[in-house]
């Protein structure tokens, strides 16, 4: 049955109720519209809950819908990462890469009617109720409270959980960098000839770009990300086009930086700029991408695409190095495999992948916060380390577990514990893992998988704990190419970071680029060690003038100074990591 027809003899029966009673007491409230959201309070429904769903947004369906981010970033192969109710979902909305935006809107309306929630859309402020120990009992919206065991903030940045005291990072500032991933907004466009494009793509082949029935991507040879803003603060990448049902084409490509995420008056402006600068991004592609030229612009997203705000504390945190090593554990309630794919950081780079995983898992401690009880949190501002969101952020996972947290609160409320105490009830955790495998969630096996990378080379060390701090990248085919050989100012620019990443010291890279400049040479081992032992100096406060001074027990002679080749980028990652562990001294 087509979803079209499925809706439209449901949509005159749709019984989501809308409730306003103050002092109303459910077992479980989940706070926002976001997919994620959404998902966890159909969770807890269909597990026995009694449940109300509270946003402020006038529509379901968040970044999805608001937002018209209408692309999945998904992973089918080698394994079946999505099930469950993500799984649901999307077979209603059609199973493809991408979908119908206002479909998109139905299914989740349809989904939670069935799982009889009781929705409050387009709210009035809301702030959580919280007693003396620090446990989350309700939320105030206006002057109305409702009152709950559980608590989930679905909120597209946990906004709730932080106003009422949760610990978190921002953005990249746990690796020591102040920075975070460019925002977006999402456009709309007509008149394009999709037969052309995808049959342009089909000749050009996948080095040029890739398509499907309703969606393209890719770079394009290029010429997008050649565009030459107006505005300093917006850039264009690679494309990603998702097709609606009415022909149009959403567009997920322009990039914003330097706005303050919390801030409307910011959000306001930055979306205004990008929406002033979208047609004159129209105008571009009309002259260089196939299927473009009648191309106009048709409108924008009311709102913009935060990639990389808030990171829970939680009570426990994926990392970098859980992705990287394939790490399963029998707690896990989600499955991850998506690639490690941070999106620009700056107007300075082009994004970074990190490396490309089999298979990993995130268990429910990660959706807790360590200083709060009666809530749980979940979308991408869960307890992700900064680049293992890049791959963990992705929304079906954060279906999945939204799914798993679901479930868990209404467990929870059930049998009257609170989060804190479920992550301490063995037997309790591994009920809700039988239950979500009942539900069909897919959830990693539990056999052991090797590391990524090449674990065998003899500076693999050295690049896995600088790929920890953001400053080893792997790629797609996670080969950090660790022979290849250096230059000098590759291994300056490497000081650099490792002065503000490890050492909280960010004229290290400033003292050592006046000192040797900006021209290309080869990183002899001479000039390597030479420049590591000055660098060691000038990050331990010695005298700039004793470079001959040994280092403490760093066995800095590894090479043969008579040399001239360039060391590798093994190596020089293995003299960077002597003085990234220069704090410890």
């Amino acid at each position: 049955m087509k979803f079209g027809r499925l809706f439209i003899a449901t949509v005159t029966v749709f019984l989501i109720m809308f409730v306003w009673a103050k002092n109303t007491s459910y077992s479980v409230i989940v706070l926002g519209s976001e997919p994620e959201a959404i998902v966890a309070a159909i969770s807890a429904a269909e597990s026995g809950a009694k449940t109300l769903l509270i946003s402020s947004d006038n529509r379901l369906g968040g970044l999805f819908v608001e937002g018209m981010l209408n692309m999945l970033d998904l992973r089918t192969q080698p394994y079946n990462y999505q099930g469950g109710l993500f799984k649901r979902w999307w077979d209603l909305v059609g199973g493809s890469s991408s979908f119908d935006v206002s479909e998109a809107e139905q299914a989740f309306r349809v989904l939670l009617e069935q799982a009889a929630v009781d929705v409050k859309l387009d709210s009035g402020p809301m702030r959580l109720e919280i007693d003396r120990d620090q446990r989350v009992l309700g939320v105030w919206v206006d002057s109305d409270l409702y009152l709950a065991n559980q608590v989930i903030d679905g909120t597209s940045e946990m906004s709730l959980a932080a106003a009422a005291g949760a610990n978190y990072t921002l953005g990249f500032n746990s690796v020591g960098l102040n920075a975070r991933m460019a925002d977006t907004l999402v456009f709309r466009i007509i008149d394009v000839d999709w037969e052309e494009l995808t049959q342009e793509i089909r000749l050009r082949g996948p080095n040029y770009a890739n398509s499907d029935a309703n969606a393209a991507w890719g770079h394009f040879g290029g010429y997008p990300a050649e565009y030459e803003s107006l505005d300093p603060n917006l850039r264009l990448r690679g494309l990603n086009l998702g097709r609606q049902h009415d022909g149009s084409i959403l567009v997920n490509a322009l990039l914003i930086h330097g706005l303050d995420p919390f801030s409307p008056d910011s959000l306001r402006t930055g979306r205004n700029r990008a929406s002033t600068e979208a047609g004159r991004v129209v105008r571009y592609l009309s002259r260089g991408i196939p299927g473009f030229q009648k191309a106009q612009l048709a409108g924008v997203a009311d709102r913009l695409y935060l990639r990389d705000t808030r990171h829970l504390e939680a009570m426990c945190k994926l990392t970098i190095n859980d992705i990287i090593d394939n790490r399963v554990t029998p707690f896990d309630v989600v499955t991850g495999g998506y690639p490690l794919d941070v999106q620009p950081l700056s107007q300075f780079d082009s994004g970074f992948v990190f490396g490309t995983p089999e298979i990993y898992g995130a268990r429910l401690c990660v959706t807790v916060p360590n200083n709060l009880d009666g809530i749980w949190v979940v979308g991408k501002s869960v307890g992700f380390d900064p680049i293992a969101a890049s791959s963990a952020r992705v929304v079906p996972f954060g279906m999945a577990l939204g799914e798993a947290v679901g479930l868990a609160a209404s467990k929870a409320s059930s049998e009257n514990l609170t989060p804190h105490m479920i992550l301490k009830n063995i037997v309790a955790q591994q009920e809700i893992r039988s239950e979500l495998l009942t539900r069909g969630a897919v959830l990693p096996p539990l056999h052991d998988k090797s590391p990524l990378g090449p674990r065998s080379h003899p500076n693999y060390q050295a690049y896995r704990l600088l790929l920890s701090r953001g400053l080893a990248v792997g790629g797609y085919d996670n080969d950090p190419n660790l022979d290849e050989p250096m230059s000098a100012l590759n291994y300056l620019y490497l000081l650099s970071n490792i002065g503000t990443r490890f050492l909280n010291n960010s004229l290290l890279g400033r003292d050592l680029l006046n000192l040797y400049g900006t021209s290309e040479r080869s990183l002899t081992p001479k000039l390597a060690l030479e420049i590591t032992q000055l660098a060691a100096c000038i990050a331990t406060s010695c005298p700039l003038q004793s470079t001959e001074k040994p280092l403490p027990d760093l066995n800095l002679m590894i090479f043969d100074l008579h040399l001239s080749n360039p060391i590798s980028r093994g190596q020089m990652y293995q003299l960077a990591v002597t003085i990234a562990g220069l704090d410890i001294f």
